[in-house]
């Protein structure tokens, strides 16, 4: 083989591995993040449970600036650790900015590629995931509960305000028979009166 053949099959062959480099060191990687590292696991874990526990039992200042934090950490770099931090941020009830279906379409995300969470933070996501939709189903129901007994309080406050109503009709009609009656008393009274003293009148006149 002449001199510059093999100098090139060598060029060539040193192009291969600089290019193929690359792609296992990515590989590698990917692989490292899908194995179980318990340290990091351990980490993570210890994160977003601090995350949560801030949210759900601190004061209206340290849940306002945990959640600024997890959300800044979010937005400098979305990676799949802030992206799930930020989305059990948003699950965990009992703070100003939760938002449980905003959570839903982020774990949902996450769940749709669980290759890129270790073990741990994908029983993480799947638990509250579930947590979720369970709360939304009853906030549903609860809503449809609310709304049937408005209903019910509206037509019982309607039928209340129709027997005040009958009631005061049948009172005023009570009234007005009862001034009707009176009247006619007095005419009487006054009838017999009259009857009375033209009786006595004439009585006297008769002894005179």
């Amino acid at each position: 083989m002449p001199r510059y053949y093999r100098v090139w099959v060598l060029l060539l062959a040193g192009a291969a591995l600089g290019c193929s480099a690359p792609a296992q060191w990515l590989t590698g990687q990917q692989e490292v993040r899908q194995q179980p590292q318990p340290q990091a696991e351990a980490g993570n874990l210890e994160m977003y449970l601090e995350t949560m526990r801030l949210l759900a039992n601190g004061d209206l200042a340290q849940q306002a600036e945990e959640f600024q934090r997890t959300t800044n950490a979010y937005l400098a770099a979305p990676t799949t650790v802030n992206r799930l931090r930020l989305a059990l941020a948003l699950a965990t009830p009992a703070h100003a900015s939760s938002d449980p279906v905003e959570s839903q379409r982020m774990l949902l995300e996450l769940l749709a590629t669980p290759e890129i969470m270790l073990p741990a933070e994908r029983a993480l996501a799947e638990i509250h995931l579930k947590e979720i939709e369970q709360r939304l189903v009853l906030q549903v129901e609860n809503q449809r509960l609310q709304e049937s007994s408005d209903s019910a309080r509206r037509a019982d406050a309607a039928a209340n305000a129709e027997r005040l109503q009958t009631v005061l009709r049948q009172n005023e009609t009570l009234r007005r028979a009862l001034d009707e009656a009176e009247r006619k008393l007095n005419a009487v009274t006054s009838i017999e009166r009259d009857i009375s003293d033209r009786t006595e009148n004439g009585t006297s006149r008769d002894n005179e």
